[in-house]
């Protein structure tokens, strides 16, 4: 087993502080879309208080099987049925892009955000997710950066 030095504890706590740093970021990033990346999958979400609108992007170099989607999650909880409303289209959520509706509702879902506010509507409760970043962050359906696995 090798000792600790003086240079590498360094190294160490300065990698520690970076990492908590940016996970610090991401979490606080209230009203901006994120993009993430992990095991071959992208994803995109937006937080609002308790709220965060997810969007599952799975790939074909990451789960070739899985169908991208979109879900709400309130309080850490999954949300089992609302609405979007971005624009002049809405959406019931949460689904997935496994139908030829459900993969053109994702597209169009997905072509909507990067140009509007997206409205949630759960009950009675109404949640506004800004579209902010979204056009920078959300990749055009009819472009070479789209890899999300829909069935159409």
């Amino acid at each position: 087993m090798k000792k600790n030095t003086p240079p590498s504890m360094l190294l160490k706590s300065l990698v520690l502080v970076a990492f908590l740093s940016i996970a610090g970021l991401v979490q606080s990033a209230q009203g901006i879309w994120i993009e993430g990346f992990g095991q071959g999958n992208l994803e995109y979400f937006i937080d609002n208080k308790t709220a965060r609108l997810y969007i599952s992007c799975p790939t074909s170099d990451g789960s070739a099987d899985a169908m991208s989607g979109v879900s709400l999650t309130i309080n850490g909880k999954e949300v089992k049925k609302f609405k979007i409303i971005v624009g002049a289209y809405d959406y019931d959520g949460p689904f997935d892009a496994d139908s030829r509706v459900d993969s053109d509702n994702f597209k169009s879902l997905l072509t909507e955000l990067r140009k509007s506010d997206a409205i949630v509507k759960i009950n009675n409760t109404t949640i506004v997710f800004p579209k902010s970043n979204a056009a920078k962050v959300i990749p055009k359906v009819n472009s070479k950066v789209f890899e999300c696995n829909t069935s159409f």
